[in-house]
């Protein structure tokens, strides 16, 4: 399958901005805002946070003729997206798009599939028994999260099966003035995908490019167990980087500008990343053990501090393949 992108269009970036208080973060001593940019030809980006988490959350608003909400989040999120919403004259999506249905990229589309009836939920074949019936997502939620998990995210809730429409590898959802490419990505999830804006050459990404953890720092994987495959996550880079994206929508903390030098890097980064972690599996570390190991090595390569559940996730997700591989 090729995909093509128009290379023609200037990329506009942060107007229209407004600012929306945030209660004081309980885990820190800083207030944090929610902010509202056009990033691109009508793409707007939702930069929002949960008070008490450090986590930063990209949601993004595609105002076409048909407009788009790409990577909604968790439940919690939706009194912002609403407001984003609001700001620009949107009232409806006809399409509302998770890049995978992990809690903090589709824990809202069940309460926003009622809030939208007339919306479809956009996923790959790998994901709807999970969605209808979110018992088992639900089950690994509160593994990774918790078990009062939707005090701070908000309830997973189950999405109307007439309302899903499943997509593959290559399809095309055409919005007017411009078409969007869904890219099956996986890796990272085997429900992951992407979606690639035709008329700017911007991918959002999702985790399928790892993360800039933040702005200072170079970017960096980002897996989880059980469903991480290092062999497919980095075939799925290398995939993406042939498409020659113009800009990376990431999912947490903000956008990509220079793609050209960030995927290589990161590809490069979780290759390392992941000889790490078997080289300390191969010295028998326990799993904390490894982890601590892995926090000095982080530092060490890549200047970098994650916090705990970054690092955790990320260890825990490269031991549990390796596991499974019997690499070790």
């Amino acid at each position: 399958m090729s995909y093509t992108i128009n290379t023609g269009i200037q990329v506009d970036r942060l107007q229209h901005s407004y600012d929306q208080p945030k209660n004081k973060n309980t885990a820190g001593d800083y207030k944090m805002t929610a902010q509202f940019n056009e990033v691109a030809r009508d793409i707007y980006w939702l930069k929002t946070f949960i008070p008490g988490l450090p986590t930063v959350f990209s949601v993004y608003i595609v105002k076409s003729d048909i407009n788009v909400l790409i990577e909604p989040g968790p439940a919690a999120l939706i009194p912002d997206i609403q407001e984003a919403a609001e700001k620009i004259g949107v009232k409806e999506f006809s399409y509302i798009i998770p890049t995978h249905i992990h809690l903090d990229h589709g824990g809202a589309i069940g309460k926003l599939a009622h809030l939208y009836p007339d919306a479809q939920i956009v996923v790959n074949a790998a994901s709807p028994k999970h969605l209808v019936d979110p018992a088992r997502l639900i089950q690994s939620t509160k593994m990774a999260f918790g078990d009062d998990y939707a005090l701070t995210y908000g309830a997973i809730e189950p999405v109307p099966e007439l309302q899903l429409k499943i997509v593959e590898d290559g399809d095309k959802i055409s919005l007017g003035k411009r078409d969007l490419t869904i890219i099956d990505t996986p890796g990272h999830a085997s429900h992951h995908i992407v979606i690639l804006d035709e008329l700017t050459g911007g991918l959002f990404c999702g985790e399928a490019l790892g993360l800039i953890y933040n702005e200072a720092i170079q970017p960096l994987p980002a897996v989880a167990p059980p469903g991480f495959d290092e062999e497919l996550y980095i075939a799925t880079m290398k995939k993406l980087q042939k498409l020659k994206p113009k800009l990376l929508f990431y999912s947490h903390n903000g956008i990509g500008h220079e793609p050209d030098k960030q995927i290589p890097m990161v590809i490069k980064n979780s290759i390392e990343f992941g000889q790490a972690v078997l080289g300390a599996m191969k010295q028998g570390k326990s799993e904390d053990a490894v982890i601590e190991y892995m926090r000095d090595y982080v530092q060490e390569h890549f200047g970098a501090q994650l916090d705990a559940y970054d690092l955790g996730s990320n260890v825990k997700g490269y031991i549990f393949y390796y596991n499974r591989k019997k690499a070790v």
